[in-house]
C-alpha cells in the first residue's frame, strides 16, 4: 500500500466517525464565514459578482429564496462556461447555519475515493463541509471588502 492510500485508509479507519455537533459546528463556522464574504446576502435575491483585475470572478448565484432559508451557487465561471468549484448551499437564516448540499453537482467530492464506502452520512457531509470552509478562507482572503454588482 503506499503512502497516499494509507493515509486515506487510516483517515477513514482510524478516526471517529463525525458527529452531527462535529458538523453542526462546522454548519456555523460557514454561516458567519458565509456573512463575512457577503454581508447583504440575506436581503440578496439576484444574482451577483464580484469582478477581480488579478483573480478569476466570483458569481452568487440565487437559486431559491425564502423567508427563513435560500439556496445559493458560489462559483468562478470560466471560459466555455465551466463553472468550478459550483458550490450549491443552503443557508438556514434562522438557525444561523450553513448546509453544502452538492460541490460541482455532486453530493460528495470524490466519487472514486477508495474508502468513500466506509463514509458514514456525516463524515460525508464533514468533508463537503470542510470543503466549503477552506474556500470560503481563500475568498475571503481574495475578495472580502470588494463590491458585489448584481448581474
Amino acid at each position: 500500500m503506499d503512502l497516499d492510500a494509507q493515509y486515506l485508509h487510516n483517515l477513514y479507519n482510524s478516526r471517529q466517525a463525525k458527529t452531527y455537533s462535529d458538523v453542526s459546528q462546522l454548519f456555523e463556522i460557514n454561516y458567519q464565514k458565509i456573512f463575512k464574504l457577503i454581508p447583504l446576502i440575506k436581503q440578496t435575491a439576484h444574482s451577483s459578482v464580484i469582478r477581480h483585475s488579478n483573480h478569476p470572478d466570483l458569481h452568487l448565484i440565487v437559486d431559491q429564496c425564502f423567508a427563513h432559508t435560500a439556496i445559493f451557487t458560489l462559483t468562478h465561471i470560466f471560459q466555455n462556461d465551466i463553472h468550478k468549484p459550483d458550490i450549491k448551499f443552503k443557508i438556514y437564516f434562522d438557525a444561523q447555519l450553513v448546509e453544502v448540499l452538492s460541490v460541482c453537482n455532486e453530493t460528495v467530492l470524490n466519487s472514486d475515493h477508495p474508502y468513500l464506502t466506509q463514509c458514514s452520512d456525516m463524515n460525508i457531509q464533514w468533508e463537503l463541509n470542510l470543503f466549503l470552509e477552506k474556500w470560503l478562507d481563500y475568498c475571503l482572503d481574495k475578495y472580502q471588502g470588494k463590491s458585489w454588482q448584481i448581474l
